[in-house]
């Protein structure tokens, strides 16, 4: 007797194992970086093995045969996978990061006249960390004139909740070239982009700098920027404005994107 399969639970049961699959790829690979915090791994391992349950309990459908199967909606399902496997994660680019995308402490009136870099973040934030105002009980951490790629966001954030210990110092820091309307033709800003919960809201942070040389570098660029720190008052913000000395192209950042916290 010729065995017949319940089509619907094989469509099924194809894209449950391969959503799986993709999950458990990403995660091992780390490539899941590119699109999400990674504080949600243990959401999607746990969501990963959950798929792979469904799957297992959707095993005995499969003998059992059903009249006017409905296997075409499953093939809807199954663009977004081709999808994820055919189109590799892009770089982000300064042009698609616009006021509208960042969090409303960055988009309040008094930093559209000025820089989209911040110099405080005015409450505790979506990733948990209170960098509302310096605090006098923080000891400065010492950093090293070279910032490397993995010690940028703890020296970002040491630098502006304690910018007074850092005025006169001169490092070396990478990011991408980041420039807004506002800025004058010698003010361009090295960015990283921070990550808050996925690619979509990803926020450039940086430092804005001044040189001769500015004009010399296209938005994206990659570059290592070398310069001596002041504060000062840019159009009614308090923030460190890095007067630079040299700018080397760079080769971007092994990571893409950093993350504040875990």
């Amino acid at each position: 007797m010729k065995l017949k399969w319940n089509t619907e639970a094989l469509a099924r049961l194809i894209v449950l194992i391969a959503t799986a699959a993709l999950l458990f790829t990403a995660l091992l690979t780390g490539a899941v970086r590119n699109y999400v915090h990674p504080r949600l791994n243990g959401l999607l391992w746990g969501s990963a093995f959950l798929l792979l349950g469904i799957a297992f309990f959707t095993i005995p459908e499969l003998f059992r045969p059903k009249h006017n199967p409905r296997t075409g909606k499953y093939f809807f399902l199954a663009v977004p996978l081709l999808a994820a496997v055919l189109i590799p994660a892009g770089a982000v680019q300064s042009r698609a990061v616009s006021l509208s995308t960042l969090s409303p402490s960055l988009t309040a009136s008094s930093r559209q006249q000025g820089t989209v870099i911040p110099d405080r973040i005015t409450s505790s934030d979506d990733i948990g960390i209170d960098v509302s105002s310096p605090r006098s009980d923080d000891k400065p951490k010492e950093f090293g004139e070279t910032i490397s790629d993995e010690a940028f966001s703890d020296w970002y954030q040491e630098l502006n909740k304690n910018m007074d210990a850092y005025a006169g110092k001169t490092f070396r820091f990478k990011g991408q070239v980041f420039r807004m309307s506002s800025f004058a033709k010698n003010e361009f800003a090295p960015v990283r982009y921070a990550m808050v919960c996925c690619v979509a809201d990803l926020q450039p942070c940086g430092v804005l700098c001044r040189s001769d040389e500015a004009k010399n570098w296209k938005n994206d660029d990659w570059v290592w920027v070398t310069g001596k720190l002041k504060i000062e008052t840019y159009q009614g913000q308090t923030m460190p404005v890095c007067y630079v000395t040299k700018i080397e192209k760079a080769s971007p950042a092994a990571q893409k994107y950093i993350y504040f916290a875990y």
